[in-house]
């Protein structure tokens, strides 16, 4: 398979994934409070990010065409990545987030070809620290811990 079919595939389910991210978040209702942002707010603009990435992830790949790479690492790694986003979303519940996010990104991070080890604890630390201040201190957003 070539390597743009992969990602063309992986931005679908990306895409598909705000879609459903986005109708979810959408039930949680406007703020009880009549303000702009209620529990949904967040949730949607994340979602609605997700879905704009993923189209513009979808213009690329089929504007360009990546040129073929190694066929098997790069299934390998897709496969890898899908398995490894599957268990973030089971692993959240049991461990929490702030426990397995870190663990996630910098395992993701290295899947990916990165290989700095201060851009990786960088990068996980400064997202689960944003995450942590948005949602639980700003929001008061019970995350799973």
């Amino acid at each position: 398979m070539p390597k743009w079919i992969g990602e063309l595939i992986f931005s679908l389910l990306i895409l598909a994934l705000g879609i459903v991210f986005g109708a979810e978040a959408y039930k949680l209702g406007p703020s009880r409070l009549g303000t702009f942002v209620g529990p949904s707010f967040f949730p949607i603009v994340l979602s609605s990010a997700l879905v704009l990435l993923a189209v513009f992830n979808i213009y690329q790949v089929i504007s360009q065409r990546a040129e073929n790479g190694n066929k098997f690492a790069f299934s390998m790694t897709l496969t890898a990545g899908s398995v490894l986003c599957i268990l973030y979303v089971y692993l959240i519940p049991i461990l929490g987030y702030f426990y397995i996010t870190p663990v996630f990104g910098v395992c993701f991070l290295f899947l990916q070809g990165n290989r700095k080890p201060m851009q990786i604890f960088l990068m996980t630390a400064g997202f689960t620290l944003t995450a942590y201040i948005v949602f639980y201190r700003l929001l008061s957003v019970r995350l799973p811990v």
